[in-house]
């Protein structure tokens, strides 16, 4: 069991030493096919534990067979849970017949003399016959969503992959697929995502990614070279520089020297003619086109995909794409702006469910770094301050017919006479100068103002203000001083 280590560099270690099957367990909820395999196969006696833990799923591994599962299935001391197809007494069985040997954080020589000492050693089979169990249908909840149009951002890729998964793992409509073994995936249309900072001279790598550093460096090279690699359907770099006679990613980059306020920097994928040809027999790229402008003397990159797997394929994309930027912008003399990624088919397959379930459960809060003082994503459309004033005046005919019922029964609490106002006023991000001002008799008065016409754009901003505006006019009421809370 190689956990998150690809299996391949463990074959090749191992190759020459008797053993039964090699495989992955990315997550806890892969010990259920393990059991299965297992009770397929009684020969197999013992189970060795090899490789890099990044999601505890050998540790449950070992905590279900020391400690089994409680009342709800679930594994006891570890995560994950045991499916109800599997019955408690196959489970009872597992836990008494299969030995598993830990050797997380032991070298490849360790292995091999484990290895070795094991093979000499006769175990007989636990059991006469295989067994089988009836395959687990996974439990699909699917949220009320627009379905199509979602956007995520985030600083860095890993961080900006948490949210979109969340968003796809939510909304995600049921879909099958012939690319999963279950036949089945989950998928929101046209998802939006914006990487603002990642450095692609040294990405912020996170153990839970689900590939290895030197996997992603491997990968760079089918964004930023033209190589060919005989039986494989295509590849983006040489689709991009050399599949049309033309390499677009040298135009872009002499574009931008030159004529850096150009609408015309693309490079394109997609060979009509052939990929039509092979549609319904065939691989054809996901990645559709790339997209530069300069905006405030920064270089901006939108990547255009029809179809990616969000959980293994997008994340390497991105990270490519970063790095292709990044080789544009320098060729021009430009800094980086945002990398945008669009995907038309953003997807998740059924394989995946339980992993994205715990990646979510013990990274998502981690990354979005909130803190007990700060709880909000700072908005890039400005800074709301929230006072009562006496020297603005109501915007004539704001309410002046047809006054909301919202607006009626407040009016009803606010002192006869009283000249003060509700005021929101948005600064510039970072300490910029005001750039518009809103006032109001009432808290609905100052927020459809701004809400109606788009001035907030994060869900949390427009949260914090809206409890403002209530605490101040509660104090207009009740004459009581108005302090700003800090989001």
């Amino acid at each position: 069991c190689t956990l998150w280590t690809e299996r391949g560099i463990v074959e090749k270690i191992v190759d020459k030493l008797p053993y039964n099957v090699i495989g992955n367990l990315y997550s806890a909820q892969g010990i259920n096919a393990m059991i299965r395999n297992v009770m397929a196969n009684p020969n197999i006696r013992t189970i060795v534990i090899w490789g890099s833990e990044m999601s505890l799923s050998g540790h449950s591994l070992l905590s279900f067979v020391k400690n089994g599962i409680d009342a709800n299935r679930k594994i006891i001391k570890g995560r994950g849970e045991i499916e109800s197809e599997i019955p408690d007494e196959i489970i009872a069985e597992f836990r008494k017949n299969i030995e598993v040997v830990d050797l997380r954080g032991r070298t490849k020589d360790e292995l091999i003399a484990k290895v070795e000492e094991l093979s000499k050693t006769h175990k007989e089979p636990f059991f006469a016959k295989p067994r089988e169990f009836p395959k687990s249908e996974p439990k699909m909840q699917v949220l009320p969503s627009e379905q199509t149009g979602f956007y995520v951002h985030g600083k860095t890729v890993a961080g900006t992959w948490l949210k979109l998964l969340n968003e796809i793992y939510k909304y995600g409509r049921p879909k099958h697929t012939r690319y999963s073994k279950n036949n089945e995936l989950k998928e929101i249309l046209n998802l939006t995502a914006v990487i603002e900072e990642e450095d692609p001279t040294n990405v912020y790598f996170p153990p839970y990614l689900p590939f290895e550093r030197g996997e992603l460096e491997a990968y760079y090279s089918e964004i930023m070279t033209d190589r060919e690699i005989p039986g494989v359907a295509y590849n983006y770099g040489r689709r991009m520089r050399k599949h049309f006679g033309v390499d677009q990613i040298q135009m872009m980059k002499e574009l931008l020297k030159n004529r850096p306020d150009s609408k015309k920097m693309i490079a394109i994928t997609t060979d009509p003619k052939l990929d039509w040809s092979n549609a319904n027999n065939g691989d054809t790229p996901c990645l559709v086109m790339v997209l530069g402008s300069v905006q405030d003397s920064k270089f901006y990159l939108t990547a255009h995909f029809r179809s990616q797997d969000m959980v293994h394929g997008w994340p390497r994309n991105t990270f490519a794409l970063r790095k292709l930027q990044k080789d544009i912008a320098d060729y021009g003399g430009y800094p980086m702006g945002a990398l945008t990624m669009i995907t038309h088919s953003a997807h998740m397959y059924g394989d995946d469910f339980s992993l994205v379930e715990n990646l979510l459960m013990d990274h998502y809060e981690k990354e979005s770094g909130y803190t007990p003082a700060v709880h909000f994503d700072f908005d890039k459309r400005g800074n709301v301050v929230v006072d009562i004033t006496e020297d603005a005046k109501l915007p004539e005919g704001l309410w002046k017919t047809g006054v909301p019922m919202a607006i009626m029964q407040e009016l009803k609490t606010l002192p006869k006479d009283s000249k003060k106002l509700l005021r929101a006023t948005l600064y510039e991000p970072d300490g910029g100068p005001m750039a518009k001002q809103w006032v109001g008799r009432t808290p609905h008065e100052v927020m459809w103002q701004i809400t109606d016409w788009g001035y907030i754009k994060y869900p949390d901003h427009a949260m914090y203000v809206g409890i403002e505006l209530q605490k101040a006019y509660d104090c207009l009421v009740s004459g009581a001083i108005y302090h700003q809370d800090p989001a």
